[in-house]
């Protein structure tokens, strides 16, 4: 992993479903602005943003990190790309398939997760690469010349230009508007995607080599990261370039979630490496908090206004397996993370028997919460005002006064109609709120073997200091931490966060077959490339850091230990 210093004057920018927040830091000094998201058009709200703490026309040396949630929320809601998959023969439904494990063990009626590509955007062609010994066992096939450290691979079928000229007619004809090319062995020898790439790229539509984005073994999970990112392509390349449009001469970056930031041209090619880009910088903000108190490992709440994540952060810092999004793995390098559909804006329901919901639907930032003025369903933020713990005075400025007479009357239409039922039903909405985060921040430390007594509660995002208290204290942590700017504290993480990027490769080789010289040099091809990247984006590649990261298994073992 390479790293770069944060320049002296960084502007991080987080984009949430109901507020957008941004922090400028400049010679060791911060400003903040917090203001109601824009959901139609996100970046009008960062425009006006950066309008109040940057004055107009942001300078060149201005270094703008966006915390966006534009990818994630594309693939949760299902609007992403029409996209078409061109895999080896036979293997068009292996991203249906799957590994055949079932999510829901006890479900009588389990749900499946639709596949990004439809069975008529599915295409086939004649490739093969086999190991060495298993493919000279082949008579009359072509072979390659190439040979990897693990013992070489020889490709036994290769399509022709004329089956490539009428692969390339065939998806021309369905109209697609991002391709996703993924052969089983292309991370031995990404060629035999490229050959693949170079007869499609006529047609003008985004392409997504597995092997680009990550060349990994296990095909499943690394077709489904191609799928996910060519799904995603065309609307977060659409998004940032408008953005960077507006932004003028400022450099624009994007958080990756691994919690390194990329250049925004890049993160428009490669969209999968930022799906939980926004929660990402709350996760450096909170670890920097942490540190400042002398802890070195943390559990993180942020509790906004559409979902509340939780966090788990370590020496490490960074999950080593592939994180399912919206169903789909993504197995790309991320933050420890997970999330539920809890936050200040969720909707408060009550089921068939009368009990009190909390989410997952969220009144957001237009109309949001009823306390706001315009909204009429009852949210959580509601029941924290009719319980007293939000003060009636104004709020950004003087620009957002909470109606407490709007929540009581919201409370009557909901069937309280003496103020002992409105108080136990909000107090009700607590509790069930409380419950479900409590069980998020079980499964990130007690389900893992952590103890929440050796570590600290990091709570933060506009509503996480609510409830710090009282889940620090029924859960056993060992304090609950409050940061300074806790409500902006995911867009100072942002604004913090150093330029990263990642490169990684599989070999199925014995450890003891490889030398100190030989491992060195592979290493070393990882480093060049990564410096490589980060020059290409106009960082200073040479005042990098580097740090090394070997995840091994036992001989007979099918999954890595980092």
């Amino acid at each position: 992993m390479v790293r770069k210093k944060t320049q002296q004057q960084s502007l991080g920018v987080d984009t949430g479903g109901t507020f957008t927040d941004l922090v400028l830091a400049e010679n060791g000094r911060l400003k903040v602005a917090k203001l109601p998201s824009t959901p139609a058009d996100p970046a009008q709200a960062i425009l006006q943003g950066m309008a109040g703490l940057c004055g107009p026309g942001p300078a060149p040396s201005l270094s703008i990190v966006h915390g966006t949630t534009v990818a994630l929320n594309a693939l949760l809601t299902g609007e992403v790309a029409r996209t078409a998959l061109v895999a080896n023969s036979g293997l068009a439904d292996l991203i249906e398939i799957g590994r055949q494990d079932r999510a829901e063990l006890y479900a009588l009626e389990p749900s499946k997760v639709h596949a990004l590509v439809p069975r008529e955007l599915r295409f086939e062609v004649g490739q093969r690469t086999w190991p060495a010994a298993e493919g000279e066992a082949q008579p009359g096939k072509p072979r390659s010349k190439g040979r990897s450290r693990s013992g070489g691979w020889v490709e036994v079928e290769r399509p022709s230009a004329r089956e490539l000229d009428r692969l390339r007619a065939r998806i021309a004809a369905a109209k697609p508007e991002s391709i996703a090319i993924c052969l089983v062995h292309s991370w031995a020898d990404p060629a035999i995607e490229e050959r693949v790439a170079r007869a499609l790229r006529p047609l003008g539509i985004p392409i997504t080599t597995s092997s680009g984005l990550l060349r990994e073994y296990r095909e499943y999970e690394r077709f489904s990261t191609a799928v996910v990112n060519a799904a995603l392509v065309p609307r977060v390349r659409s998004y940032l370039a408008n953005l960077q449009r507006a932004v003028g001469r400022a450099s624009l970056s994007v958080l990756q979630s691994s919690g390194g930031s990329m250049d925004a041209r890049r993160a428009g090619l490669e969209p999968a490496r930022i799906l939980l880009s926004g929660p990402a910088g709350g996760v450096i903000g909170a670890a920097r908090a942490a540190a400042q108190l002398g802890f070195d490992r943390m559990v993180g709440i942020d509790m906004g206004g559409t979902s509340t994540d939780v966090s788990f952060h370590g020496a490490g810092g960074v999950r080593l397996d592939a994180p399912r999004i919206a169903g789909h793995p993504v197995a790309l390098p991320a933050l420890d993370l997970h999330t539920i559909g809890c936050g200040g804006g969720s909707w408060l329901t009550l089921d068939a028997g009368g009990e009190v919901r909390v989410g997952p639907r969220s009144a957001g930032a237009s109309p949001g919460p009823v306390c706001y003025g315009k909204g009429q369903q009852l949210t959580l933020t509601d029941a924290h005002v009719l319980l007293g713990h939000l003060g009636q005075g104004s709020f950004l400025g003087g620009e957002l006064a909470l109606d407490g007479e709007a929540v009581e009357r919201a409370f009557a239409r909901w069937g309280c109609k003496t103020r002992a039922k409105r108080i136990e039903r909000a107090q009700l909405a607590l509790d069930v709120a409380r419950s479900m985060m409590r069980r998020a921040l079980g499964v990130m430390t007690m389900q893992r073997g952590e103890n929440p007594a050796q570590l600290p509660l990091v709570a933060f995002g506009g509503a996480g200091g609510l409830h710090a208290a009282a889940l620090a204290q029924s859960l056993g942590f060992a304090c609950a931490i409050l940061p300074k700017d806790a409500g902006v504290l995911s867009a100072l993480g942002l604004a913090l966060a150093p330029r990263a990027r990642e490169c990684s490769r599989s070999l199925l080789s014995p450890l003891p077959s490889w030398n100190e010289h030989s491992l060195f040099e592979l290493l070393s091809q990882l480093e060049r490339a990564a410096r490589r990247e980060l020059e290409l984006e106009g960082a200073d590649a040479a005042r990098a850091k580097i740090a090394y990261q070997l995840d091994l298994r036992y001989l007979g073992q099918s999954y890595e230990i980092g």
